[in-house]
C-alpha cells in the first residue's frame, strides 16, 4: 500500500459525512392519514419512519436515534408538548430537533411549543413546500453541527475520541454516574512492541496498524454509551458506564483476544504478531472519583501487565484474587 492510499483510507473513514438522504426522520401522529401525508411529503428527501403510539417514542429513539422528529401536538394518552419535554430531558434524545404539527397557531400554543424545546412548528393544513423547507434547514444545521463535533472530539487518524473529549465529557459522565450510584469501568491499553513495529515496517504501516487496532477495539464495546479514546501514541483508554467488575474484565479480555486474532505480523514481538496489554479499574459508585486518579490506577495495572510478559489483562479482580 502506498503512503497516499493509506492516508486516503484513514482520512475518509474520519471525515465521511452523512448527507441529507441518509438522515432519518421519525413522524409521530396517532392519525394514520396524517402520518401517511407527512411521510409521503418527506420521503423524497429523507428516510421516514412513523409511530402512532406516543408512549413508544422514547424507547424507540434510544434504540434507533432519529435525526429529527415530526410531532403532532394533540394525541391521546400523552400529548405532543409533554412528549417533547420528556425527549428534551432524556440525555439520549435531548439534542434531536423536534418540529410540531399543529392546527392551533395562537400565541399560547406557540409559547408552549418553544418552552417544551421545539425547534420549529408547522401549521395544519400542512403545506408540503413549507414542511420540506423547514425540515431541510434543521437537518442541514444538525449535519453541520455533527460534523463540527466530529472534528472537535475525534482523532483524525483512528476516528476514535481524542483527549479533548476525554477531559471535557468524561468528568460530566462521572458526576452523573455518581448521582445515580453507578460505577464506571476504565481500561488502559497499550500496543506491545509498537516502536519496534514502526522501525521494522515504517510509519505508514504503523498508522494502518493503529487504525485497524482502534476499529477492532471499538467493535468490542457492547453498549451505546461506552466510549474509547486515543490517549496518545499507541495508547487507548476505554470507558464503560454502569459496568460491573466482572463485565469490565470480560470486555478487556475480549479486546486483548480480538487484537491477537487480527494476526498482524510484528517481527519485533516474541509472539510474531501485534498484541496489546491492558489494565482496568472500577470507580466506586458512592462518590465522584477523580478522573486522573482512575486513569493513573488503570495505568498501574497496565504497567503490571507489561511486566508480567505483555499480551494480557491485569486489574483489580486479579489483585483481589491474589489477596485471597
Amino acid at each position: 500500500m502506498t503512503q497516499t492510499t493509506a492516508y486516503t483510507t484513514l482520512e475518509a473513514s474520519v471525515y465521511a459525512s452523512k448527507g441529507l438522504a441518509d438522515c432519518k426522520v421519525l413522524v409521530v401522529d396517532d392519525e394514520q392519514s396524517s402520518c401517511l401525508l407527512i411521510t409521503t411529503i418527506l420521503s423524497d428527501i429523507v428516510q421516514c419512519e412513523f409511530l402512532h403510539d406516543p408512549a413508544r417514542v422514547i424507547d424507540y429513539c434510544e434504540k434507533q436515534p432519529p435525526d429529527l422528529i415530526v410531532l403532532d401536538i394533540n394525541m391521546p394518552g400523552i400529548n405532543g408538548i409533554e412528549l417533547c419535554q420528556q425527549l428534551k430531558q432524556n440525555r439520549n434524545t435531548s439534542a434531536c430537533p423536534v418540529v410540531f404539527i399543529t392546527g392551533d397557531g395562537n400565541a399560547e400554543t406557540q409559547n408552549k411549543c418553544w418552552q417544551a424545546g421545539a425547534s420549529d412548528y408547522v401549521r395544519k393544513p400542512v403545506v408540503a413546500s413549507t414542511l420540506v423547507h423547514r425540515v431541510k434547514n434543521l437537518l442541514q444545521s444538525k449535519l453541520r453541527l455533527d460534523l463540527l463535533t466530529e472534528l472537535t472530539f475525534k482523532d483524525q487518524l483512528t476516528a476514535l475520541y481524542n483527549r479533548y473529549y476525554l477531559f471535557t465529557e468524561i468528568p460530566t459522565q462521572l458526576k452523573r454516574l455518581s448521582r445515580e450510584s453507578k460505577s464506571l469501568g476504565v481500561i488502559m491499553i497499550d500496543i506491545d512492541y509498537f516502536k519496534g513495529f514502526n522501525d521494522r515496517y515504517g510509519h505508514v504501516a504503523g498508522d494502518k496498524c493503529l487504525f485497524d487496532v482502534a476499529q477492532t477495539l471499538k467493535d468490542q464495546l457492547p453498549g451505546p454509551h461506552d466510549s474509547i479514546v486515543r490517549f496518545g501514541g499507541e495508547e487507548f483508554s476505554v470507558f464503560l458506564p454502569d459496568t460491573t467488575q466482572e463485565e469490565c474484565r470480560n470486555i478487556g479480555q475480549r479486546m486483548v483476544d480480538a487484537i491477537a486474532n487480527l494476526s498482524i505480523d510484528n517481527e519485533a514481538s516474541p509472539l510474531g504478531k501485534v498484541t496489546i496489554s491492558a489494565g482496568y479499574v472500577i470507580s466506586p459508585p458512592t462518590n465522584t472519583p477523580d478522573l486522573e486518579q482512575l486513569l493513573s490506577e488503570a495505568d498501574l495495572y497496565l504497567y503490571e501487565a507489561k511486566l508480567a510478559g505483555k499480551a494480557r489483562l491485569t486489574g483489580s479482580t486479579e489483585k483481589q484474587n491474589q489477596a485471597c
